[in-house]
This record gives structure tokens, sequence and C-alpha cells, in this order.
């Protein structure tokens, strides 16, 4: 996508998103990453109109819409946060960035339980893999961002990822007390204004009985490189497209502002459908 410029912000820009196009034999989609082969066609490419949020009268917020740009300075340098691959940049991301992120997550969705737990340093080019390309291996997807509309848990796997990542019975117990629990991540760019390949988020609020039953596709992934990183994942799950839906997007972000997003929800009225950027994800519980 194109941005204009900071100080004269256009209302809104074209660009184009990736959703889903079925598979070639009517069969279960699957991807598999050790050595490319795949059942699902080619992406469908959707050209759209994304509005800038910083036009907007009223502005989007997490309690509200399921996303917000929010201002929130980070005490690491570009540097810091490009190394966290590396054991010692690491460290220091989940000891000094996790907390950073912690405190606006706390503080823009009030939830009592906020838990850090993973981190993604994304590169984009002009051509990201996608999933029906087959070039898409374990080598590439190791740092690739997916250019698909998708979100990163549905509700079979947000209840695996807490799963995952608590234990069975912590886990069990979280989801037993707490009404809502949700993955929420925070994206900001790394390397000064984000002039191209910005984050876009899709509002579905206008799409009668949206659904992620209906509205969403899942593929299983096969050899998935992302296993070591962020734990096992039985399905993706990628956008179909409708007309109804709204796109947006932040012109200019500065490093000192981030996009805060619920990226899987128990309640699934706040699912969002998911430049070098560094993203945290969390876990939360919500009394009501």
């Amino acid at each position: 996508m194109a941005t204009a410029a900071v100080d004269s912000p256009l209302a809104s820009t074209t660009g184009f998103l990736c959703m889903w196009n079925g598979t070639k034999d009517n069969s279960p989609a699957y991807v598999d990453y050790d050595t490319g082969q795949t059942n699902v066609n080619e992406p469908k490419k959707i050209n759209i109109i994304a509005h800038n949020i910083r036009t907007l009268d009223t502005k989007p917020t997490v309690k509200e819409n399921g996303y917000e740009l929010a201002t929130h300075s980070t005490s690491l340098s570009p540097e810091q946060l490009l190394i966290g691959m590396k054991p010692e940049g690491r460290k220091t991301i989940e000891e000094v960035y996790y907390p950073e992120c912690k405190a606006i997550i706390h503080k823009l969705t009030g939830a009592p339980i906020v838990e850090p737990y993973i981190f993604r340093v994304r590169q984009n080019g002009a051509n990201p893999r996608d999933f029906g390309s087959k070039n898409v291996t374990n080598a590439g997807m190791k740092k690739a961002s997916l250019p698909i509309a998708h979100v990163d848990r549905d509700r079979l796997t947000l209840r695996d990822g807490i799963m995952e990542h608590f234990g069975y019975t912590l886990g069990t117990e979280l989801m037993t007390k707490y009404k809502r629990f949700a993955q929420i991540n925070v994206w900001r760019g790394i390397n000064g204004t984000i002039q191209s390949w910005p984050l876009a988020l899709i509002d579905h609020s206008k799409v009668p009985n949206w659904d992620c039953d209906s509205h969403m596709a899942v593929v299983e992934p096969k050899n998935d490189p992302r296993v070591l990183i962020r734990g096992p994942k039985a399905q993706d799950s990628v956008l179909k497209h409708e007309n109804g839906y709204v796109y947006y997007y932040a012109s200019d972000m500065k490093r000192d502002e981030v996009f805060v997003f619920f990226s899987g929800d128990s309640d699934v009225s706040k699912n969002a459908p998911t430049c070098c950027s560094i993203e945290v994800r969390a876990w939360l519980f919500f009394e009501n």
C-alpha cells in the first residue's frame, strides 16, 4: 500500500489483500512446509480501499472495536529489537520489552491477567510469501510474514495455545474461572516511519451473521517450522472475502506508535482478521 504524508494525511488509500480461494481438489486444505506441496489455490487478490484511522472523527479502541492505534515508546533501540532472534537479544526483549508491552495492554484492556509469551520479528518485501506459493518452505516461513488476511487463533487453536503455554491443569482452571480469554498483539515498526506494507485491519461488523466457522477457511500446516517458536497449532485460519468488509490502516506509523489488536478471542465479535516490524503476543483473561 502507498501512504500519505503525516502532515496532510489522506482519508484513504488503495491497496490489496489476499484471501481464501479454495483448494485444487476440494479436499481439506494443507501446506507441507518441508516440501512446499499444497492443495491450496493461489490466494484471491482483493483490491481494497483502506481508510486512514488518523482521519476518523471517532477513533477505534481495543475495548469497543478490538483494535487501537496507541502512543507507546520503548526503551530498546532498533538494533536491540532486530537481534531478538539471537539468544542475548531474546533475553533483552523478554526482560525489557515484554513488561513494556504488558503495561500498554493492561492500560487499554483492563484485563487482570496479561501474560506476554511470544514475539516475532518480520521483514516484508515486494513479493511476500503466501499459502498458495510453491516457494513456501521451512526456510522461508521462519521470517516471512503472511500477506493473507487471517486470524492468529480461532476457537480451537486459542484453547490449544493456552493449554500449551500454561499446561493442561492451569490452562483449564483459567478458562473455567474467567468468562473471557483472548490473545492480543502489540505491533510496531522497528526502523523509522512505516511507508510501505503497513498493517491492515479488517472490520467485519457490517457483515450479517459473521462467524469464524462460516467466514474462515482452515489450513492444516505440516512440518511447520513455527512450532519451534510458538508451539504446535492444529490449523491456520484464512479469511473468506465479503463485500461488507471495511479496511483500516494508519499512515506513516512512527516507532513510538503501536497497533494493539485482538488476534483471537473467546468473544468472537472481537476477532480482528490480521516493513520491518516486531509483534508481541500475550494471553489475556477477563472477569466478564
